[in-house]
């Protein structure tokens, strides 16, 4: 192994390398180490790069025949297109992650068994269906997705169950119930005040900075999310944000739908809050790009300083009464922290650094669009799911 190493890349080591017959078993080791080391050094992976201009809240969508270009949300122009990225020809990179989660705080196994699980698998199957084969195809990606899913001492077979037919190699499962720190995590966050679907998703989102590889692109996702069809326009605009930057789906129906089934208003959603914000942010929907860490500890101090408003409308513009007349005013918590934290996070800070995805293509909630790839609803569309890919 070693005399091939050095014939393939022209290593010159010690003279006792020529004879590694009569060497110890660690002077083996020592020689097959520093061969390893020379290697690596040599074919060190350039940075990633890519130049983006934007004004306002940038989006990747189509325009004029296009695809994977930013358009600015208010003035529906074209600034730029995305540059490449510079190391497109150094091969794949390593697997996204694309994470969900199966966690169930009470003992509500109807609940469980005929609305969490199955929304599990139906999210999973739609994935490995579409999203999977797209990243398979892309030549920036050009590998599988790895699945991570989140779950706790109740759910944690029912998960296991779930990917049953899937390698190994393919998922993880976190049971958070496991975790030490997830106490800690979840101290500021307490029923009653806050209830349990809202404890669950801020467990999710708290977990992921601890349980998530920063050095890949991380998908975030809800269960009840589904990729009807190649979700080309996302694959494309994640292959070509600059590391430290997010992709996200928008809530297109904020302030209100029309009778016609269009969204009342065309303006992203924004919290009364100072800083740099990731505007209409879907908390069931973001791509964070290689590098981009939003500290936990930002993520709970957003969380509690939005649970110690006055839970009224004017928390965000424009009003949202849905976050105000659910689980006690505190509905979507874990997404409002999130456009606060995330907009912190990524480089520029605020919009430059934070990309909308088409509404129409990446559709959340009723009515899909003719040309809807991704949709947020609860809906079970039928998806059957023969064999995962290996």
């Amino acid at each position: 192994l070693f005399r091939s190493l050095r014939s393939s890349h022209q290593l010159r080591l010690p003279e006792f390398a020529n004879d590694i017959e009569r060497t110890t078993m660690p002077n083996v080791m020592l020689v097959f180490a520093a061969s390893f080391l020379v290697f690596v050094h040599g074919h060190d992976i350039p940075r990633l790069h890519a130049a983006i201009e934007s004004d306002g809240v940038p989006r990747f969508g189509e325009h004029q025949g296009e695809r994977g270009i930013i358009r600015n949300h208010r003035s529906h122009r074209t600034p730029a297109s995305l540059a490449r990225r510079s190391d497109d020809s150094e091969g794949p990179v390593a697997p996204m992650q694309v994470r969900f989660s199966l966690l169930q705080p009470t003992t509500d196994e109807g609940s469980l068994r005929n609305v969490q699980v199955p929304f599990l698998r139906n999210a999973l199957c739609w994935a490995e269906t579409n999203l999977a084969a797209s990243l398979l195809a892309h030549p920036h990606f050009g590998r599988l997705p790895e699945y991570v899913v989140y779950t706790d001492n109740h759910t944690h077979q029912f998960a296991l169950d779930a990917f049953h037919d899937f390698d190994l190699a393919r998922y993880q499962l976190v049971n958070l119930d496991m975790d030490p720190k997830d106490p800690e995590r979840m101290a500021p966050f307490k029923a009653p005040e806050i209830d349990d679907k809202n404890l669950a998703s801020i467990r999710r989102t708290l977990a992921d900075s601890e349980h998530l590889n920063p050095a890949v692109g991380r998908l975030l996702l809800g269960t009840d999310v589904k990729f009807l069809r190649p979700p080309s326009m996302f694959v494309d605009a994640a292959a070509k944000v600059s590391d430290g930057q997010a992709v996200y789906m928008i809530d297109r129906f904020f302030g209100g739908i029309t009778a016609d089934g269009r969204p009342l208003t065309n303006e992203t959603y924004r919290i009364n809050h100072p800083g740099p914000q990731c505007p209409g942010l879907l908390g069931d929907f973001i791509y964070l790009s290689p590098s981009l860490v939003v500290p936990v500890e930002n993520l709970q101090s957003k969380m509690i300083w939005y649970k110690d408003q006055p839970r009224l409308l004017n928390r965000t513009t424009p009003p949202c009464p849905a976050s105000c007349g659910l689980s006690n005013g505190l509905h979507a918590i874990d997404q409002f922290a999130m456009v606060m934290a995330l907009g912190e996070s990524v480089r520029p800070a605020g919009p430059d650094g934070c990309f909308i995805l088409e509404p129409d293509h990446y559709s959340h909630w009723w009515p899909r669009t003719p040309v809807t790839e991704v949709t947020h609803d609860k809906m079970l569309d039928f998806c059957e799911l023969r064999a995962p890919q290996q």
